[in-house]
Parts: C-alpha cells; sequence; structure tokens
C-alpha cells in the first residue's frame, strides 16, 4: 500500500512539474513602423500593385508607397503588428520577403529604417 501511494505522489509531481513546463505565456503584440527607399521606374499602376502586395505580407496591417517620378525613387512605409516572441520558431515580419517583393518590380532597395 505504502509502495502504490507513494508511486502515485511521484505521478502526480511528475505531471505537474511537466505541465509547468510546457506553458507557453501569452504574446503581447508589438507594434512595429519599417520605412524602406527604393530607386527605379515605377507606373502609378505598378505603385498600386506594389501597395497591395506588400499589404498582403504576414502581419502587414497597412502598406503606403510613395513615388518621386522625376528623381525616380521612392519609399515604402509599412505599419505591422507583430507578436513578441516567446520561443526560437517564433516568427516576425520577413523583411527579407518585402526586399524580394520590392526587386521583383525591377526595383533596387536601398536603405531600411525599423521603429517601435
Amino acid at each position: 500500500m505504502k509502495v502504490s501511494g507513494l508511486f502515485v505522489l511521484q505521478c502526480l509531481l511528475f505531471f505537474s512539474f511537466f505541465s509547468i513546463a510546457q506553458y507557453k505565456s501569452p504574446s503581447k503584440e508589438i507594434k512595429k513602423q519599417y520605412h524602406y527607399t527604393f530607386t527605379g521606374i515605377l507606373s502609378s499602376q505598378l505603385k498600386q500593385n506594389l501597395e497591395e502586395n506588400i499589404a498582403t505580407l504576414k502581419f502587414v496591417s497597412s502598406a503606403k508607397v510613395k513615388y518621386k517620378t522625376e528623381a525616380q525613387s521612392g519609399e515604402v512605409f509599412i505599419q505591422t503588428t507583430e507578436l513578441t516572441a516567446t520561443s526560437e520558431e517564433d516568427q516576425g515580419f520577413d523583411i527579407i520577403a518585402l526586399k524580394k517583393l520590392i526587386s521583383s518590380f525591377n526595383l533596387t532597395p536601398l536603405e531600411l529604417n525599423v521603429t517601435q
């Protein structure tokens, strides 16, 4: 009888510690702003397409492209709502995907600034 009672107590302790170790605290939302400059030729239709494509990226809450035709340069303004990383598997906004998207419009990405 003593052995089975001790075994039950050990099992309860093990499973309670196991469940605490598996608990993941809730993530907080972080709002970030990205500002990416670029050069190249961009028509008004392509500008609208670029904005729409950026808006489909994960975590993007708004996207705006400003372009100066005479200077053949522009800026992308992006606001994101991301979750704080609580583990290595958690991902944030994919800057590489943004750079590839800008490049896919035959534009040259220049400088990226991030603010919180």
